[in-house]
């Protein structure tokens, strides 16, 4: 029997050497000497370290992955969207905190990007516009307004629980008094009265794309659990109670005089 592949065994000896006080591995794939670090190999297990390195470089690892991509595009989306699914939340935690931290290289490359892209940047427009846009009629919005009033009997923010007659915005250099916004609870959700409630400036922006457990809990400022309580209790149940029902349309009799 031949030699066993161990950290004493001829074979590893082979394929590691010092050079200049700095461990090389050799590539078992394309037989490249290259230092024996996370720069130029991937860790077998990265929760234990001291398990050592792959035995063939990231750029073997990655040139195989792609290959096997390319031969096998099925089960590669497969894969992919099962991921996607099973780690919605890491994956949006790791977005936000990369979009946070790189506000101005993102910033630049959507403007370069739509400005190549003309009609890609009408289309999310376009898109956005839709989705932003409630399709509730104006009594539906006062009566959402009107469930979320305080104890003194005035229409104000759902979550932090500013007064609508507090509601300002700066245009032009000077103080605007506003509407409250119509808030959208679930950002990808629905454009009607069950995912709507009013929303200051300063919350609506604040929440931006986030969950509504991951915006509004015990970390924000302005929590309340009764508010939180009164916001799942009209998203869920009570909202139903002021859709306002299409009439049924009439068929239409000219008058004879």
């Amino acid at each position: 029997m031949g030699n066993k592949y161990t950290k004493t065994s001829p074979i590893f000896f082979q394929n590691v050497r010092i050079v200049n006080e700095i461990k090389e591995h050799k590539c078992n794939q394309c037989g490249e000497w290259k230092p024996e670090t996370e720069e130029y190999y991937y860790l077998k297990n990265k929760s234990k370290p001291e398990k050592g390195y792959q035995s063939e470089c990231k750029e073997c690892t990655i040139k195989r992955a792609r290959n096997n991509a390319v031969q096998n595009k099925e089960r590669t989306q497969e894969m992919q969207n099962k991921y996607y699914i099973d780690n919605r939340e890491k994956r949006l935690k790791e977005f936000r905190e990369w979009d946070a931290n790189n506000k101005e290289k993102r910033k630049k490359f959507n403007s370069e990007y739509f400005k190549n892209n003309p009609d890609k940047s009408k289309e999310y427009g376009l898109k956005r516009r839709q989705h932003k846009k409630h399709n509730i009629n104006s009594k539906e919005w006062i009566t959402c307004k009107e469930y979320f009033k305080d104890e003194d009997g005035d229409c104000c923010c759902a979550y932090c629980g500013l007064k609508i007659q507090d509601h300002y915005r700066t245009y032009a250099g000077e103080l605007q008094k506003i509407d409250l916004h119509k808030e959208h609870v679930d950002d990808n959700g629905s454009n009607e009265l069950d995912n709507c409630v009013p929303s200051c400036g300063s919350c609506n922006s604040s929440k931006n794309r986030k969950l509504l457990d991951e915006f509004y809990n015990s970390d924000n400022p302005n929590y309340t659990e009764e508010r939180y309580e009164k916001i799942i209790k009209w998203i869920t149940e009570d909202y139903k109670k002021y859709i306002e029902q299409p009439k049924p349309k009439g068929k239409y009799t000219k008058k004879i005089k």
